[in-house]
């Protein structure tokens, strides 16, 4: 059975809801194997054929009795219910030969019985279903969350309820854990166990805080996965679909929590004892590309995507989008008008040439005064450290704008900060810090909630700081979003190179958010 993912796992409810789109598990098909007769118990509502096979054949179709036996005319009373088809098989072979003694006796399973079974727990319709004694867990689940067809759109939603942690309770008290997650990805029957009469099918809600276990980096299908004790290396790499053909399964890391802090270790996949490794929870697992497949075309992705780590692109043509759905998409926390894509930095430039031979710099860039040179140094610093591709991920990922769609470079850095949801108000104001983001307010707003201007502020002069760029803008001149910084300057003699000056104040605050998120790049490539 073939994968039947997209390209990241993200819930147990979005992994089904794909499956019904696909009309793969709604409608599935009566016989998927042939009955195990070893396994396959006979109840009342079974249909057999019994055959005397001798001078004088004779062939009955009968039905198991309430009673779990079986009524052959010229012969009478087969005692079937509760075995085995084999044992059943062997079993009327005997009984039937006291009688038939020179003929051949067969004993076959026609259709099988019909049963109920109870599903219940966090599924759309919880109840009692019908189903055939061949039927598997996945059908009665599928079921208990099929659309209504009631000629009214069924608009109830999925809940999130767990693939890995189903229990299968039969009517003698006994249960099993059932892993359809794994039945979906692998086709193996036996994450998928066929139904009895009285059993139970109970789903839980999907609950990482209980243990999880993830994977990432060059997988089919990466992601974070409810943890079922258990787990093995081998179960592992099943649930993400497998391997890409640029892994380099020579160098999985494996990242385990041994109750104080994490460890780590490396692993050779093609080790056969290394798919048989159990895993303890809260496993982490990197499969790493092999860069020679790729040429070396590769970008970073940290942050607030659901699988941060190194992906391959293809020379002058991979966008940012792609590698962002390859990424898994952005998390729940993320603040998208603050994410950025970094470009390795470029070779450095002599600031002190620039600075102190004022003349040659002046002549080659026309209107350019030796009192601006500060501020063009101060730039030309910034790139240096700090340099950005020009793009916008509001407009790219919310209003689906193309434009900004830039294409990426090997070496390039994606990262998505979390979302703080505040602005930074600093400066001439009673309280500064943090204040709660509100899409209604002006810059006059956060000012009042930081406790109002100092008698020294200079009002009017506010000055608004966005987030990653760190360009300044007057107030009102552009809308404050999450993650911007909101200045408040004192009242002082301006001399012409105030406005260095004031840059440098600044640049003290604000620069450790860059400083931040530079280090957050630097870990990221050590790994």
């Amino acid at each position: 059975m073939p994968s039947l993912t997209s390209n990241m796992f993200t819930s147990s409810a979005d992994f089904f809801r794909n499956l019904q789109t696909q009309g793969l598990i709604v409608q599935p098909p009566p016989y998927d194997t042939p009955v195990d007769t070893n396994t396959y118990v006979l109840g009342p509502g079974d249909v057999m054929n019994v055959g005397v096979w001798g001078a004088t054949p004779l062939s009955f179709n009968l039905s198991i009795t309430p009673e779990g036996t079986l009524i052959v005319p010229t012969f009478g009373v087969l005692d079937v219910g509760g075995k085995t088809l084999a044992g059943a098989k062997e079993y009327a072979r005997k009984k039937l030969a006291e009688q038939f003694r020179k003929s051949n006796i067969t004993l076959t399973l026609i259709y099988p019985r019909t049963i109920y079974v109870m599903v219940s727990g966090f599924v759309k319709y919880p109840g009692r279903y019908m189903a055939t004694s061949f039927d598997r867990v996945d059908r009665a689940f599928a079921f208990a969350n099929a659309p209504k067809t009631t000629g009214i759109p069924d608009t109830t939603p999925l809940p999130d309820f767990s693939l890995r942690k189903i229990t299968l309770v039969h009517r003698d008290g006994t249960s099993e854990n059932v892993d359809l997650l794994k039945f979906y990805e692998t086709g193996k029957l036996r994450n998928d166990p066929c139904l009895r009469e009285g059993d139970a099918v109970v789903v839980p809600r999907e609950d990482f805080e209980e243990g999880s276990i993830s994977i990432s980096g060059a997988v089919k299908m990466p992601g974070n996965y409810e943890y079922v004790p258990g787990d093995r290396m081998e179960d592992l790499i099943a649930l993400s679909g497998g391997v890409t053909g640029l892994a380099d399964p020579e160098k999985v890391r494996m990242i385990m929590w041994n109750g104080k802090g994490y460890q780590e270790r490396l692993v050779d996949m093609n080790d056969s004892s290394v798919a048989d490794m159990l895993l303890p929870v809260n496993t982490r697992v990197v499969v790493p590309t092999d860069r020679s497949k790729i040429n070396d075309f590769y970008v970073w992705v940290s942050g607030e995507v659901n699988s941060p780590g190194i992906y391959p692109i293809s020379r002058d043509s991979t966008k940012l989008s792609t590698v962002v759905n390859l990424a898994g998409g952005f998390t729940r926390w993320a603040s998208l008008p603050a994410a950025a894509v970094f470009r390795e930095k470029r070779t450095r430039l002599n600031l002190q040439q620039i600075t102190e031979d004022t003349l040659t710099y002046t002549a080659r860039a026309i209107g350019i005064s030796q009192e601006e040179l500060p501020y063009i140094s101060s730039e030309v610093l910034l790139g240096e450290t700090h340099e950005l591709v020009s793009t916008n991920f509001v407009k790219l990922f919310v209003d689906r704008d193309d434009a900004y769609d830039c294409i990426l470079h090997s070496g390039d850095s994606i990262y998505v900060p979390r979302n703080r949801n505040a602005v930074y108000v600093f400066g001439q104001v009673r309280y500064p810090g943090y204040m709660e983001y509100h899409a209604d307010w002006k810059y006059s707003d956060y000012i009042d909630a930081a406790g109002g201007t100092t008698d020294g502020a200079d009002r009017g002069e506010e000055k608004i700081i966005k987030s990653v760029t760190y360009q300044w803008y007057d107030r009102g001149d552009v809308k404050i979003e999450p993650g911007d910084f909101l200045f408040v300057p004192k009242v002082t003699v301006k001399p012409e190179l105030y406005t260095w000056d004031m840059f440098k104040d600044i640049l003290a605050t604000v620069g450790s958010a860059a400083a931040v998120i530079s280090t957050i790049i630097l870990i990221v490539r050590a790994y």
